[in-house]
């Protein structure tokens, strides 16, 4: 019996320091870890609003609200309606007037999970593009979303939405983009997550 008792203590004694070395672990990479974080979050802003000398916060939002809008909306992309747009900023210029907005937002729609975006669409409605925060899809098909020659076919257009088509067609309309090769699922589900940041930029003050 008492044999028993030391190793429980002994046992006890184990997780006690292990845990202890885990909190001290982690109390030490938390601000390091958060710091990078930030870095990467203002390097997608700039990537996306380029001519923005600074972006502040919108009054009011809030990820249950944006959730609400996109429920009740028409996306045009099927099943994007629970995408989660889970932070705007306004851009704006270096005398403060409003350049448009950023959108972080997250899509479950990918073939290998979640996508997160940063969208960067100006005050008259035109997409200025997108940087991918995450993205976990297959090599040399879906993860091409993150190549930039791809990606351009979002940018300057000025559309209520964007399908994705698999014809080459997207060339010569605005509002289609040609999927990518062998990846139709991301395709869909990028194209799906810039739809919800258009539905939810027409629900701001200025949004056009």
């Amino acid at each position: 019996m008492n044999a028993l008792i030391k190793d429980c203590i002994k046992l006890v004694t184990i997780t006690v320091i292990a845990g202890a070395a885990l909190g001290a672990v982690y109390g030490i990479t938390k601000a390091p870890i958060a710091a990078q974080e930030e870095k990467a979050q203002m390097e997608a802003y700039a990537a996306v609003f380029p001519e923005a000398a600074d972006f502040t916060e919108v009054e009011g939002f809030s990820q249950e609200a944006a959730a609400e809008v996109l429920a009740s909306g028409e996306n045009p992309i099927a099943g994007h309606d629970d995408d989660e747009i889970t932070s705007v900023v306004e851009a704006v210029d270096a005398s403060g007037e409003s350049l448009g907005y950023i959108f972080n937002v997250t899509t479950a729609e990918g073939y290998g999970g979640d996508i997160s975006l940063t969208v960067g669409i100006q005050a008259d409605g035109t997409v200025n593009g997108y940087s991918i925060l995450s993205i976990n899809e297959t090599a040399g098909l879906g993860m091409n979303a993150q190549n930039e020659e791809w990606a351009s076919q979002f940018a300057d257009k000025n559309v209520d939405a964007f399908t994705v088509v698999k014809d080459g067609s997207g060339a010569n309309d605005d509002a289609k983009i040609d999927a990518i090769s062998g990846a139709t699922i991301t395709s869909e589900a990028v194209a799906g997550a810039m739809n919800s940041c258009i539905i939810y930029f027409h629900t701001l003050e200025g949004g056009n």
